[in-house]
C-alpha cells in the first residue's frame, strides 16, 4: 500500500502519514508534481493517459505524479518521469517553476530541458497510452479543444515556459 506524507497549509510536513485513498482532513495536503519536458526545438512532451487510469482516463496532459512517504517533489519528479516514460533525468535537469495549492494537494511544477527520442520511450502501460512532442500552438489548440487537461493556472505556466525558450 502506498503511503503519503501529510503537509500543512504552509507546505510543511506535519509528521503524519496516510495511506493512498484515505481521506485527508481539512488543512491537510499531499505532495504532487508536474513535469514540463521541453526539447531544444521548444516542443513540449505530452502524454495520453491510459483508459484504465482512475483519474482523467484517455486525456492528454503533462507528466504528473504523487509523492510517496519520505520523497520530496524533485525525487518524485525524477521517479515519475522514469516510471511513466522510461526517461532518465538527473536532479540538475529539474528546474522548479511554481507551487500550486489545491483542495488537498500541493503541486510542485518543474521544467525539464531534454531532447527525447520518442522511439526510445518505455511507456508504463497502466498509466500512459501514448506520448508526443508538440509546439506551443498545438498545446494551446489541444487545451481549447478539451483534449489536454486544463487547470486554472496552465496559461500562466505556459507563459513562463514559453518565456524560458527565448
Amino acid at each position: 500500500m502506498e503511503v503519503w506524507d501529510i503537509y500543512d497549509k504552509d507546505g510543511y510536513k506535519t509528521g503524519k502519514v496516510k495511506e493512498k485513498g484515505e481521506k485527508l482532513n481539512s488543512g491537510e495536503y499531499h505532495l504532487a508534481m508536474e513535469a514540463w519536458i521541453i526539447n531544444s526545438d521548444s516542443k513540449i512532451l505530452v502524454q495520453k493517459r491510459s483508459n484504465s487510469c482512475e483519474i482523467l482516463p484517455g486525456v492528454w496532459g503533462l507528466t504528473t505524479g504523487r509523492m510517496i512517504s519520505g520523497e520530496n517533489s524533485i525525487d518524485g519528479c525524477i521517479r515519475e518521469v522514469n516510471e511513466e516514460l522510461g526517461i532518465k533525468i538527473s536532479e540538475d535537469e529539474v528546474e522548479f517553476m511554481r507551487r500550486i495549492f489545491r483542495t488537498d494537494l500541493i503541486w510542485d511544477l518543474y521544467l525539464v530541458r531534454k531532447d527525447i527520442d520518442l522511439e526510445e520511450l518505455v511507456l508504463q502501460e497502466n498509466e500512459v497510452a501514448e506520448a508526443k512532442c508538440i509546439t506551443v500552438n498545438e498545446f494551446k489548440e489541444m487545451l481549447e479543444e478539451g483534449r489536454l487537461f486544463k487547470y486554472p493556472e496552465i496559461y500562466e505556466i505556459l507563459d513562463l515556459v514559453e518565456g524560458d525558450f527565448h
